[in-house]
């Protein structure tokens, strides 16, 4: 019997600690960072996933999505992506400052803007998988809080990003989830 319990508390524990902590430190130089409902998520397996050439509030400009991080729990999903210009060129004169937040079903439309962010949540509580949450138009604030050269090729510049964020998704149930994070990613420019 104490063997079943043992073998029961340690994969309780290692069930804890997947996906969810409560250490501010990361490992990783990049992460992200999200409170959702109050509770700390994180995750420095940050993607360089980059969906290129995507057009912007600016017409003249082309535009990356670049992936900032997913959160995958029990409770939600979170995919968080990060809208920048696709050339250095363009990208150079950008600084820190406040910038906005889109719903995760507008992430390749034309509204969003350099660094603006587009965060998509799933409540898995609701069995409706797909457009379970909105984002709520209030109280959104997304903060760049440095750019940072880091290196450069014959290609890229590479930049470093850093800010934080917050915001509220309804689910359809009419509830209120409010999402707080930070996070530090890279982005690559085109020379």
């Amino acid at each position: 019997m104490k063997k079943y319990l043992a073998y029961g508390l340690i994969f309780y524990i290692v069930l804890a600690g997947c996906g969810k902590t409560n250490d501010t430190n990361v490992s990783s130089p990049y992460y992200l960072n999200a409170f959702i409902q109050n509770v700390k998520y994180s995750t420095s397996s940050v993607s360089t996933f980059v969906l290129a050439n995507q057009q912007g509030c600016i017409a003249t400009k082309s535009y990356n999505v670049t992936n900032i991080g997913q959160i995958n729990v029990d409770a939600y999903y979170l995919d968080c992506y990060i809208k920048h210009y696709t050339n250095n060129a363009d990208f150079v004169s950008t600084k820190p400052g406040a910038h906005k937040i889109f719903d995760g079903g507008l992430l390749l439309s034309a509204v969003n803007c350099n660094c603006d962010l587009v965060i998509g949540l799933v409540d898995n509580s609701i069995p409706s998988l797909f457009n379970n949450t909105a984002l709520e138009p209030t109280n959104i604030v997304n903060n760049i809080t440095s750019i940072t050269k880091k290196d450069s090729t014959a290609a890229y510049v590479t930049y470093v990003i850093a800010g934080n964020f917050s915001c509220s998704f309804k689910n359809t149930n009419n509830v209120s989830i409010p999402v707080v994070g930070n996070y530090t990613i890279p982005l690559k420019e085109a020379k």
